[in-house]
């Protein structure tokens, strides 16, 4: 079977190496299926090169088609999409595809314009919702309820739901949003996939560990407190250093390290009275393991929206897989559920005195036992048995 995968970037983006790729490659060893990759986006020459290389890698096919940016980004989206259209439709016919997977929104869009000759042809439609991308905008990026451009997306959005022959979500609670919004969707086509993550390079290391808390000047028994990944408005970067100050009080030993793209931009927001305690580094992602190894726990804290139902943080998989237990925010995507029951996972719930109880226990806690945890839900191979049920399903 040769599916074709659909996304659309901006000009910078890791998520394809670091998630996509593994699980396609991981579903291509099992089944023996061939994954395309088209990806849209305006990323520069030499971007698209390196993609292209980790791609081949992978045994991934990829082509990446320009998305105009002029006169205006708006009027050159509309004229990509229409070209989309024609160069995804050459590309089936090139290639042979038996099923079509659109990643979110605007690759729904182009897929949506084929529908017709989709049925004649009998290619399968998988559309991948990626969570809840149009009330993210509406939470967290100013996209007005009811505005045109609201209107415009959330009627591609229904219409690729309504049409699809299965629909892929991240969450439980993806599905359930999605079966109230629409009454008339059909449970049966939605399947629930994780995002699993690599538990041969996300691992305990015990020998980093020392070199890198050396490095660092480190205590033994004092906690590293780690955050990885984006910062912006979602984030609730002032409640994570509340709460690492809160816990300084009790052991001035502990420090927090912030593994981040732009440092500028966050060292501007650590306050003066933090900033001998709060690290800020760059390195790169092979180097991300080695500084988890050396750490005490990992947050992931968001602020409350309603978006939040859809996430299922790749953050907190790699934290756990890494031996660090994790301090995740309420709401966010099926966390509670799966892990509110697990000594690994601490769900904050503005229940202070009760997290300074749990990190007490930390000390006493396996990271074998947090990492079994990690496995179970975020590995790669379990990640990969949820495709490959989703994408077989009849």
């Amino acid at each position: 079977m040769n599916i074709l995968f659909i996304t659309w970037d901006s000009d910078q983006t890791n998520y394809l190496e670091n998630l996509f790729f593994p699980i396609f490659r991981g579903i291509q060893k099992e089944t023996g299926w061939q994954f395309h990759v088209m990806q849209f986006s305006w990323a520069a020459p030499g971007e698209v090169q390196r993609i292209q290389a980790l791609a081949e890698q992978m045994s991934v096919r990829y082509l990446h088609v320009p998305v105009y940016r002029r006169p205006s980004a708006a009027l050159g989206a509309l004229r990509t999409l229409t070209k989309g259209a024609k160069a995804i439709r050459e590309y089936l016919q090139r290639q042979q595809i038996n099923s079509l997977m659109p990643r979110s929104t605007m690759p729904a869009m182009m897929v949506n314009r084929l529908r017709r000759w989709l049925a004649d042809k009998n290619i399968e439609v998988i559309f991948d919702a990626d969570g809840l991308p149009i009330q993210e905008r509406v939470d967290f990026a100013g996209l007005k309820p009811g505005s045109l451009q609201y209107r415009w997306l959330k009627r591609a959005e229904t219409t690729m739901l309504i049409q699809a022959d299965k629909v892929l979500t991240r969450t439980e609670k993806a599905i359930q949003s999605h079966l109230q919004s629409n009454p008339v969707l059909s449970p049966s086509k939605f399947y629930k996939v994780s995002n699993g993550r690599d538990s041969v390079f996300f691992k305990p290391d015990s020998a980093k560990r020392a070199r890198i808390r050396r490095e660092l000047g480190m205590k033994d028994q004092s906690l590293l407190w780690i955050y990885s990944g984006s910062l912006g408005p979602p984030y609730q970067l002032e409640e994570m250093l509340r709460l690492f100050w809160d816990h300084y009080q009790f052991d001035a030993d502990s420090r927090m390290l912030f593994l981040v793209r732009n440092q500028h931009t966050l060292s501007a927001q650590i306050p003066d009275y933090l900033r001998r305690l709060v690290w800020i580094k760059t390195v790169p992602f092979t180097c991300i393991p080695d500084y988890y190894a050396a750490g005490d726990l990992g947050l992931s804290l968001r602020k409350p929206a309603p978006s939040l139902a859809g996430l299922a943080p790749i953050k907190v998989g790699e934290y756990l897989l890494s031996g660090l237990p994790v301090i995740a925010s309420e709401g966010i995507g099926d966390l509670a559920t799966d892990l509110a029951e697990k000594s690994a996972c601490f769900i904050y719930r503005a229940n202070d005195a009760a997290l300074h109880s749990w990190l007490k226990t930390l000390h006493k806690q396996s990271k074998s036992a947090i990492r079994n945890v990690g496995t179970q839900y975020f590995g790669l191979d379990q990640s990969v048995t949820t495709y490959v049920k989703a994408l077989e399903a009849i």
